[in-house]
């Protein structure tokens, strides 16, 4: 294999497995918790900005509210690990779940939306969080 075309499948690997955490950063990490929402209008808002709208209302989605350093370490010590991928964290984070109202339909997706602490279950790929499995 010529090695500019090696090197190509080895970049396009990379970014492949980055992009499992960009996706995961864009649908669960919401650092800053705008203040000043309730709890469905926050869910109102993020789900819309952030893609989760479309082409269907999402179901429900749980967002981090935590620095992306906090979320890593659990997947670099910081948790607890089962297996080969899925970690839970050892300490507790301020998270969002927003659920769809009924009645919702594409084009009008309305949530409601819980605040808690809690601890969380991620999975983890090259010690990166790349899916959000659950709240413990």
């Amino acid at each position: 294999m010529p090695f500019g075309l090696s090197l190509l499948l080895l970049l396009c690997c990379l970014l492949s497995k980055g992009a499992s955490y960009w996706q995961f950063l864009k649908e669960h990490v919401d650092s800053y918790k705008i203040q000043g929402f309730d709890g469905n209008t926050y869910c109102d808002y993020i789900m819309e900005r952030r893609g989760l709208t479309r082409p269907v209302c999402k179901a429900t989605n749980t967002f981090i509210h935590a620095f992306t350093s906090e979320i890593q370490a659990i997947c670099r010590g910081a948790g607890r690990c089962h297996g080969r991928n899925i970690c839970d964290s050892n300490s507790s984070f301020f998270i969002t779940t927003c659920w769809v109202a009924p009645g919702s339909r594409l084009g009008r997706c309305v949530y409601r939306g819980r605040s808690h602490t809690r601890r969380i279950r991620v999975a983890c790929n090259q010690r990166l969080p790349v899916r959000f499995v659950r709240i413990l």
